[in-house]
């Protein structure tokens, strides 16, 4: 089995790269669980979901990794820029593996953010936010390594 953390800020070209380069992988992606927090009446109802996002987040992917096949490769796709956001995670796999932990932060070129983005400047800019929050991972944190990708996506590739 083989774990993957791909991270990155939004709009950086995550769940393309998962798409093209580990097709049959199993993916979590925190993004499921938090889309029904808008589905949310209330700031009180908000927080709660949002808080249980996480959490649902994290039992599936100990549920992955539990039910995995020695060749699966499971992936958890989030933005994860905050140190702390990634320690939970990490954490939540060595409750049931010692399997190492490879970690994969996207950092496209200006030109493919754009593409990414589909030209649309407010996206940029929130892509941008949040490349200025990252905190960059290190093996220090637990990984058995952290490479980090400069995709190239064709204008077809970003549509999808």
């Amino acid at each position: 089995m083989r774990i993957l953390f791909v991270i990155g800020p939004a709009y950086s070209g995550k769940s393309i790269y998962i798409r093209k380069e580990y097709p049959n992988a199993v993916v979590v992606n925190i993004s499921n669980y938090n889309k029904y927090a808008k589905a949310a009446e209330s700031n009180e109802e908000l927080e709660t979901i949002a808080r249980n996002a996480m959490l649902y987040c994290t039992e599936e992917l100990r549920h992955r990794i539990l039910a995995a096949k020695e060749d699966d490769i499971i992936i958890l796709e989030n933005h994860l820029l905050k140190k702390k956001r990634r320690e939970h995670f990490l954490n939540a796999v060595r409750e049931v593996t010692d399997t190492p932990v490879e970690c994969i932060v996207m950092d496209p070129s200006d030109e493919m953010e754009d593409r990414i983005v589909n030209h649309e400047q407010c996206l940029l800019h929130f892509h941008n936010y949040e490349k200025g929050k990252l905190e960059m991972p290190s093996t220090d944190e637990g990984f058995a390594s952290v490479t980090v990708v400069h995709p190239e996506f064709s204008e077809e590739d970003c549509k999808r």
